[in-house]
């Protein structure tokens, strides 16, 4: 493999979009089921990212069982550096200030609603 190859596998695509989010709003004010879902969420935003270079290691790691490790060193070298790059705290705050402004959402929904009464 080329150092141009490698390069271009290891780098990330373009990162997700995230919306702006209040001042008034604490990215630090979430509950831990939200916590849990900023990972999650940053997690398929790596994988998206780092598609091309996980492909290039499962392809590899197809043909082995226990050689895995010896075989596809390089392969998940690649991959583990991709995905090294994409998961950073500007990625992790891009997550939280999804889940924000979700939630933020949801709230004026539930406000915009007429109150039921009995």
């Amino acid at each position: 493999m080329d150092a141009e190859t490698k390069e271009r596998l290891m780098t990330p695509g373009p990162p997700v979009e995230a919306p702006k989010v209040a001042p008034n709003l604490q990215l630090s004010a979430l509950t831990r089921r939200e916590e849990n879902e900023v990972r999650d969420l940053r997690r398929q935003h790596a994988h998206a990212r780092c598609a091309d270079a996980m492909r290039y290691f499962s392809e590899c790691s197809a043909n082995y069982t226990i050689g895995v490790v010896w075989k596809c060193r390089k392969h998940r070298d690649i991959m583990n550096e991709c995905l090294r790059r994409v998961n950073t705290v500007e990625e992790m705050d891009r997550a939280r200030s999804i889940i924000v402004d979700r939630r933020q959402k949801s709230i004026e929904e539930k406000l915009s609603q007429p109150r039921k009464l009995f």
